[in-house]
């Protein structure tokens, strides 16, 4: 994966993603030779996110936490399951905005 796809699925800063390259090398958090990002970086890239962001790690925790992981056996989620999350959440969202339709009308004949 290129690095502005990285970026772009991740969606964080340039400075970001630079900044954990910097921090996480120790870990295995580095580009290939050709500047792009391996399955099992990229794999890294969204775990680092989720403990970093999600689960509020600090540094420190998130590098020992990431210590003696193996990306590389992690299975991807396939074509079939990504097609049905976002069915999922289209239809979700199809029915928020109807409560909200409805909310609105019954909201409108109140005093």
């Amino acid at each position: 994966m290129t690095r502005d796809q990285l970026l772009r699925e991740l969606d964080v800063l340039p400075e970001v993603l630079d900044f954990w390259i910097e921090e996480f090398v120790d870990v295995g958090f580095i580009p290939a030779a050709d500047g792009e990002f391996d399955a099992p970086v990229v794999r890294m890239a969204f775990f680092l996110k989720r403990l970093l962001r999600d689960e509020g790690f600090t540094l420190w925790g998130a590098r020992r936490r990431l210590q003696g992981c193996d990306f590389s056996n992690v299975p991807q989620a396939s074509d079939r399951a990504r097609s049905v999350q976002e069915a999922a959440v289209d239809e979700a969202g199809r029915r928020t905005r109807e409560l909200i339709a409805l909310l609105d009308e019954n909201l409108q004949h109140c005093p």
